[in-house]
């Protein structure tokens, strides 16, 4: 069964490559160094073998990128079950019968917001009235007001696909669930987004590649479904994705909120670039 091991860049190496202890100018034969990199650099070590997996992490060190990048490859695959080893100062082992299971484990044992991440994540709430009229947000808010609150996909989509070039989110929260669980998701956004979204459907809204930003993202989602009222905001954000550069991302978007099924409310999300927000200056 192959070894792979994932670094804090987001980059995949083939644990008995000697590539990797060249790269770390490191002496370790290939197995000690996996144990090396897993403890001590925050590195994620993963074997796949006809459906199981198996992971080894160290929650109090462990790389977002390095997670992101495994949770990557696991979306790839098909899996049966997963075997989870966490070392705190023993190792424990967790077995899990999904990938869904394994990836809200994993990220649930490594809380990692750093201080360090606090200023990438700015917003600027803004009043619905003070959307211009020629905003592309208004046929979306429009089509929101004049739907009874009823998710109608068919009328929906043609109005978000020309409004903002497909780029939405849609999200469900179920009552008796803390929970807010990706349901659909458009086509419109980064290459690096576009790359990632597809395969987050059906995961909670947190568990994105840069979970930082996930856990951030929840919150409008949470205060609309609390007001039951629609929000708009102006965003700039620094994401790290797995194998990219920290990127700037500045949208307007807004929030509103539809029936679901008996006990779930579905909350779309769409959102429209406009380079010209920019929350980190200050006024004169």
């Amino acid at each position: 069964m192959q070894t792979v091991l994932f670094d804090d860049k987001g980059d995949m190496w083939d644990a008995k490559s000697r590539s990797l202890a060249e790269e770390l100018g490191a002496s370790l034969s290939p197995g000690e160094l996996a144990k090396y990199v897993v403890r001590n650099l925050g590195f994620v070590a993963a074997a796949e073998n006809e459906g199981s997996v198996s992971v080894r992490v160290r929650p109090a060190v462990v790389s977002s990128m390095a997670l992101a990048a495994f949770i990557y490859w696991l979306h790839d695959r098909t899996v049966a079950r997963v075997l989870i080893s966490f070392l705190d100062r023993e190792w424990s082992h967790e077995l899990v019968a999904s990938r869904e299971e394994a990836v809200n484990r994993l990220l649930d044992r490594s809380r990692f917001i750093p201080r360090d991440r606090e200023g990438d994540f700015l917003k600027k709430p803004k009043r619905l009235h003070d959307l211009p009229d020629t905003s592309p947000l208004r046929a979306v808010l429009a089509a929101w007001a004049d739907s009874d609150r009823k998710f109608d996909r068919e009328r929906l989509q043609p109005v978000i696909k020309r409004a903002v070039n497909d780029r939405f989110v849609l999200v469900e929260a179920s009552e008796g669930s803390p929970s807010l669980r990706i349901k659909d998701v458009g086509a419109g956004f980064g290459t690096a987004a576009n790359s990632w979204l597809p395969r987050s459907i059906g995961l909670r809204v947190e568990d994105q590649p840069d979970y930082a930003y996930g856990k951030w993202v929840t919150m409008p989602y949470r205060q609309v479904l609390k007001t039951g009222e629609p929000s708009l905001d102006d965003v700039d954000a620094v994401i790290t994705w797995p194998q990219h550069p920290r990127i700037s991302y500045r949208y307007r978007r807004l929030v509103v909120p539809f029936g679901g099924t008996r006990d779930s409310t579905l909350l779309l999300s769409v959102t429209m670039v406009d380079p010209d927000i920019n929350l980190r200056v200050k006024p004169a």
